[in-house]
């Protein structure tokens, strides 16, 4: 008996085992062969993380955002890679930066061309009251210049022996009128040629004896431009006594620049401002253009009329003025807002569709004449192509932070067009004179002094400066240099110049910040250009509208924000050392 329950007892034992065994083998083996397949998947992931609001942050684990501290995500895939030129986003990234497209369009542009003039009295309403005789002045009855005048109201008093015996003459030749009257007509016709009226004849005659002293009348209404006499003063004939003129309508005078003048022509309307009269527009009609341009500010004269009955509008003001024309052939248009570095090759982001998201592209395009909000573009672009116009400063601080090609980098690489050309931005410094690069010098020190009162948040500071500065581009010119440097210069010039009248015009000190904005990246890319007396400092801040960033100059390496002054003064770094 116990040999059989030993032999049992054994045998259980080795079943068990060999279960054990078994199990171990099935499941052990599975184990371990899942666990090889999980280590292989840890190690071989290639999970990109990203920053949904800094597409160019790339990372591969989780973590923050080095730049806003925001939890990243993973990158989206299928999306394409990325290359120097263009970036992609998902589409919750460009939710989140309110990244906005359009096409661009093909349309028949308004255009509007600024030209700044001046009121004259029209010359057809000019009188030059002289002397037809000789005498003198016994009683001045118009005191002061600028006197208003009635038509035949006197203006002088005065003696003349010619003026006697003229009259005698006249009352002599009335007695025999029935039997002379070739003679009476010839006496009175003489007094009617020294501007004597009729009325003043017939009193001289009525009172049969010449006056020893005789009114000169006004022969319209007006106001006294010029008094060149005194009581007691004598004159001889053709000495200039007065000078009157009829100010109820006035010329409004206006200097076109040569490029403008092509789209002008008779009869076309022009509203014009006045600074003494904000708020007011005006209107006139063109009456004339000058056959002949000015050499030296390369302008042409257009002369319109307007109406003056409440006497506003007074000769020697200086007024601003805008025509608007809507041109006879279709243009691709694009938002002003989608285009960067406001020039002739500027800098556009096309949207390109992608899987689940977007790439865009930094493309350079040739411009054509700002049409109200809107740019013409020669080249560069189709009609249907997406631009960004609302988020594309985002987007270019996003390639400027990842070293790629943006609107102020431009080293990274050259942009490639369709026909396989490079394009750079090229180092005119050797090809201007020293002449100029003190005159743009000067406009670099009132744009310093402008950031200085942006910097206190001085309004009217700013806004001065903003003038200084209009007026110091006027008298540089905009045909200056010779060659690459002379075009280069006239793009820049009428770019700088819109945007100063836009400081100018600014309603407050934030909408001046916006276009000082602009001011800074073409001073920015001037003095890279052109080069400057002394040392400017490049600075930028990435926080400035609403995280767009933007830069500026500045003659301290010290970062003193002019946009963010009362919040975020230190904010910013020196991008560039210029000199």
């Amino acid at each position: 008996m116990k040999t059989i329950f030993q032999q049992n007892w054994l045998r259980n034992i080795l079943i068990l085992l060999v279960g054990l065994l078994l199990g171990w083998l099935i499941f052990g083996g599975n184990n371990h062969s899942h666990d090889e397949h999980a280590g292989h998947n840890h190690t071989g992931d290639s999970t990109v993380w990203t920053c949904s609001m800094h597409p160019s942050i790339r990372d591969d684990q989780p973590g923050t955002c080095p730049i806003c501290a925001m939890d990243l995500i993973p990158a989206t895939s299928g999306m394409g890679d990325e290359d120097n030129f263009s970036m992609v986003m998902s589409e919750a990234a460009m939710r989140l930066a309110e990244i906005q497209v359009i096409p661009a369009s093909l349309d028949y542009p308004e255009i509007n061309v600024w030209a700044p003039g001046r009121i004259a009295v029209d010359e057809r309403k000019l009188a030059t009251i002289s002397g037809h005789f000789n005498g003198r002045i016994t009683e001045l009855l118009v005191n002061f210049t600028g006197d208003f005048i009635q038509k035949d109201q006197p203006l002088a008093r005065v003696y003349s022996d010619d003026l006697v015996i003229a009259q005698r003459e006249l009352i002599e030749a009335y007695k025999r009128r029935d039997t002379q009257p070739a003679l009476y007509r010839a006496a009175r016709q003489r007094l009617l040629f020294w501007y004597l009226r009729e009325h003043q004849l017939d009193a001289i005659i009525a009172k049969g004896e010449p006056s020893w002293t005789v009114d000169i009348l006004a022969p319209f209404s007006g106001f006294v431009m010029m008094r060149n006499v005194t009581k007691g003063d004598y004159f001889t004939t053709g000495d200039t006594l007065f000078q009157l003129a009829d100010l109820s309508s006035v010329w409004i005078i206006f200097d076109v620049f040569e490029r403008d003048i092509s789209l002008l022509s008779r009869g076309s309307k022009i509203e014009f401002t006045l600074s003494s009269r904000a708020g007011e527009t005006f209107e006139a009609t063109i009456s004339w253009i000058n056959p002949v341009l000015n050499p030296t500010t390369r302008t042409v004269e257009v002369r319109a009329e307007a109406a003056n009955p409440r006497g506003a509008l007074k000769p020697g003001m200086l007024l601003s003025g805008n025509i608007h024309i809507t041109s006879d052939t279709p243009h691709i248009l694009i938002p002003a807002s989608a285009v960067l570095w406001t020039g002739p090759r500027s800098l556009v982001y096309v949207h390109h569709r992608e899987q689940e998201g977007a790439r865009f592209e930094a493309r350079e395009v040739t411009l054509g004449r700002r049409a109200g909000d809107f740019y013409i573009i020669k080249d560069g672009l189709e009609e249907n192509e997406r631009v960004v116009f609302n988020g594309a400063f985002k987007i270019d601080s996003e390639m400027q932070l990842a070293d790629r090609f943006s609107m102020m980098n431009r080293n990274t690489g050259v942009l490639v067009s369709q026909e396989e050309e490079a394009i750079e931005i090229p180092d005119l410094r050797a090809e201007v004179d020293d002449i100029f690069r003190r005159d743009l010098t000067g406009l670099v020190q009132e744009y310093l002094q402008l950031k200085d009162a942006l910097v206190e948040s001085d309004f009217a500071e700013a806004k001065r400066y903003s003038g200084e500065m209009f007026n110091t581009l006027q008298r540089i010119g905009k045909h200056r240099n010779d060659g690459d440097a002379h075009i280069a210069w006239m793009e820049m010039y009428d770019n700088l110049r819109g945007h100063i009248q836009g400081m100018q015009q600014a309603s407050d000190i934030e909408v001046l910040r916006g276009q000082f904005r602009f001011v800074s990246d073409l001073l920015v890319i001037s003095v890279k250009q052109f080069g400057v007396e002394g040392v400017v400092y490049q600075q930028y801040c990435p926080m400035t509208f609403d995280w767009e960033g933007s830069f500026w100059l500045s003659s301290r390496e010290q970062i003193a924000n002019p946009y963010l002054p009362e919040t975020m003064l230190r904010c910013g770094e020196v991008i560039e050392r210029i000199e």
